[in-house]
């Protein structure tokens, strides 16, 4: 199974990985334009100390600048960490050095040429402007080492990234709260849609959903409305015909009995003894379709109250035990005095146990046994209804509580609606139904009531 990312985080990190890559890109290019200008910024100022160099400097004022030089390097405070990365030099036309600034580097043999250019002096690379002097024939040199442009690179490279990444943290946990919000009416609409109920459809609300949305629960709410529609045709349709056919069918059963009676021909009495099974059949179908009806209608004025489940089962295995010793099945019930009480509605509860039960013994073999237990564990209620009967295989337990589902021998009596109506009431009264193979050999149908 693919596991896809909620909407939120995807438009968390689709923004922070836009915002990543302009910004790491307009980083680029303003660091490539501030390195550009500053480098022009350092030549101008290369050009600028050459000429005021120029104006100073003559071979008339080159003893006395080299002893000023000199008491001055001496005494100088090194103020700046750039100082000693700059340097100047006066050369003859020839090359050699006439008078140079401390930490100047040894020029190339070949000389240095007019203008900008570049050499390496011990492994480090030096960035040169040469200026023929205007008064005599004398070259000014004017430069610096490249670690100090470097050093100034990398700095305003670090401005521009360090504060990005220190604030990389804040910016994702803002993000996210601000998609959080902007998709809460997102969320209140899953909210509305996962709270919907069957029995009871309502219309979401559509107050505060974003126009992008609004065509989607406009869908939804007019499918809500079929579907509502369709379920009370469904419902009226089921419970109509209920009552509709219990008066001709027992007034059938009536007039067939009365026939059974008057009738001594062998033939004919067997074709009437078939004709009121399957008549008693089809109204017990009937039954079971009004009590499905009812239930599924959730009728308001079902009051739910404090009922012992244990007198309950009780009154079942009482109820049941004719039609048990009919079919030579034993029944047992397991119950405590005290601890088996719950909220519930008495009348559905009662259908419950007894749906159960009937359920057990009318696909249970002649001989069987059907264990009735209820105990209490923790904070739930544990209904279980055991049999030895012949069972359910793994695909047939998770199809038994649909409807008109009849697993085995469909000659048997029953709808296939018992387990049905018990799921329906007991989902009433938050419960859950869980069918499994019983110790006895048969089936097991546990009904869990959460008490907390």
């Amino acid at each position: 199974m693919k596991i896809s990312l909620s909407l939120r985080r995807r438009l968390t990190w689709y923004v922070v990985i836009t915002m990543l890559t302009l910004t790491t890109l307009s980083g680029i290019a303003i660091y490539r334009g501030t390195t550009k200008e500053a480098t022009e910024i350092f030549n101008a100022s290369l050009v600028h100390t050459a000429h005021i160099l120029d104006g100073l400097i003559s071979r008339d004022t080159l003893e006395s600048s080299q002893r000023g030089l000199k008491l001055a390097s001496g005494s100088a405070f090194d103020g700046h960490r750039y100082k000693r990365k700059l340097f100047f030099a006066v050369l003859d036309i020839d090359g050699s050095v006439l008078l140079h600034s401390p930490g100047a580097p040894e020029f190339p043999s070949a000389g240095v040429v007019p203008g900008f250019s570049e050499f390496n002096d011990k492994s480090r690379k030096w960035l040169v402007f040469a200026l023929q002097s205007s008064q005599d024939d004398l070259v000014i040199v004017v430069g610096e080492h490249s670690i100090g442009r470097e050093e100034i690179t990398e700095s305003v490279g670090k401005g521009l990234l360090l504060p990005l990444i220190l604030l990389l943290p804040l910016v994702i946990w803002m993000l996210w709260h601000i998609v959080g919000v902007a998709l809460r009416p997102l969320q209140i609409v899953t909210d509305q849609v996962r709270e919907q109920d069957l029995q009871r459809l309502k219309p979401i609300d559509v107050s505060g959903v974003p126009r992008e949305v609004s065509p989607l629960v406009d869908a939804l709410n007019q499918m809500i409305v079929d579907l509502d529609a369709a379920y009370l045709r469904e419902r009226r349709f089921v419970s109509d015909a209920a009552h509709e056919l219990r008066n001709p069918l027992a007034s059938l059963l009536i007039n067939i009995d009365n026939a059974i009676e008057e009738t001594q021909e062998e033939d004919a009495l067997d074709s009437l003894q078939s004709m009121k099974v399957s008549i008693r059949r089809l109204s017990h179908l009937v039954s079971q379709l009004l009590a499905l009806s009812h239930l599924e209608k959730g009728d308001p004025g079902t009051a739910f109250e404090p009922v012992n489940l244990a007198r309950i089962c009780a009154g079942a295995i009482v109820a049941a035990q004719a039609e048990a010793d009919a079919k030579s099945i034993a029944l047992e019930l397991i119950a405590p005095d005290s601890g088996c009480e719950l909220v519930g509605a008495l009348p559905l509860l009662e259908s419950l146990v007894t749906n159960l039960l009937e359920n057990a013994i009318s696909y249970a073999d002649p001989g069987c046994r059907v264990v009735l237990q209820c105990q209490r564990r923790a904070q739930e209620l544990v209904l279980t209804v055991d049999d030895s009967g012949p069972g359910l295989d793994a695909e047939q337990r998770e199809k038994a509580p649909d409807r008109f589902y009849r697993a085995g021998d469909t000659n048997r009596a029953g709808a296939g609606l018992g387990l049905s109506i018990v799921k329906t009431i007991a989902q009433s009264h938050c419960a859950s139904v869980e069918l499994s193979e019983s110790k006895l050999g048969g089936l097991c149908v546990t009904v869990r009531f959460d008490l907390a």
